[in-house]
């Protein structure tokens, strides 16, 4: 388990997260709040295999992470009522750097 500064944003998007978590067998844990208010772990799953080092000593790496999801209840406006959505993917702009 390695202590990493990190930050985390959706491809096009302005929201951004960022903060201290850990990486854990090549998967990102970082703490997060749900719309509710109640803590929970966020994972992001393999992300050395598709973050690549930006300098020599290979201490801070950046990437595109892709997540699958399946089952998602989404509210429709126009018909006032979720409907369930069987797979999303989202993709994700990963930096991270090991703290000491």
């Amino acid at each position: 388990m390695n202590k990493v500064v990190y930050s985390v944003c959706k491809v096009n998007s302005n929201s951004k997260l960022k903060g201290l978590g850990y990486l854990v067998e090549d998967n990102l844990l970082i703490p997060a709040t749900s719309s509710k208010g109640n803590p929970y772990i966020r994972i992001f799953e393999d992300v050395t295999k598709h973050c690549h080092p930006v300098n020599k000593d290979k201490t801070e790496y950046k990437g595109y992470v892709t997540l699958a999801f399946e089952n998602i209840n989404v509210f429709n406006k126009e018909k006032d009522r979720y409907e369930l959505l069987d797979y999303v993917e989202t993709t994700y702009y990963v930096w991270f750097k090991f703290a000491d």
